[in-house]
């Protein structure tokens, strides 16, 4: 694998699938264990780098494994108060509550915090993809 400096990630899950049809012949067992590991140590990862109020964000990262071979980090935190989405031509939009707090800090416009996920997922790269590997090389 390259090095995650200038890698996509679409060649990051490029990657990935080609792991996962190198080792079919792994049991279903084994394959789920290492996609588990793989987002256990994006969870690791992410959390020091989550943006603190309370603290409560960074203990609200929760993995989901509803997809055979896929695990989904998400983060259970919503924004307090209401959100506006930004209607058409920039102007103020439908009102919304229960906003994940991370889709708030990740793409809001003024959010000091925007791209943080990504760019933790960015930078945790060879980590998870060294993490599902040790795991089917156990």
């Amino acid at each position: 694998m390259a090095d995650n400096k200038g890698i996509s990630l679409g060649e990051f899950s490029d990657e990935l699938n080609a792991i996962f049809n190198d080792f079919l012949h792994q049991s279903y067992e084994v394959r789920q264990k290492a996609v588990q590991k793989g987002a256990e140590k994006f969870v690791e990862i992410l959390t020091p780098q989550t943006p603190v109020d309370t603290g409560e964000m960074a203990r609200s990262w929760k993995i989901k494994d509803k997809i055979p071979n896929h695990r989904y980090v998400g983060n259970t935190k919503t924004a307090k108060g209401v959100v506006h989405r930004k209607g058409k031509g920039g102007k103020k939009g439908e009102a919304r509550s229960g906003v994940p707090l991370v889709n708030v800090l990740e793409y809001g416009a003024n959010s000091p915090h925007k791209g943080f996920f990504t760019g933790a997922f960015d930078s945790a790269q060879t980590e998870i993809f060294n993490a599902i590997k040790s795991e089917f090389t156990k």
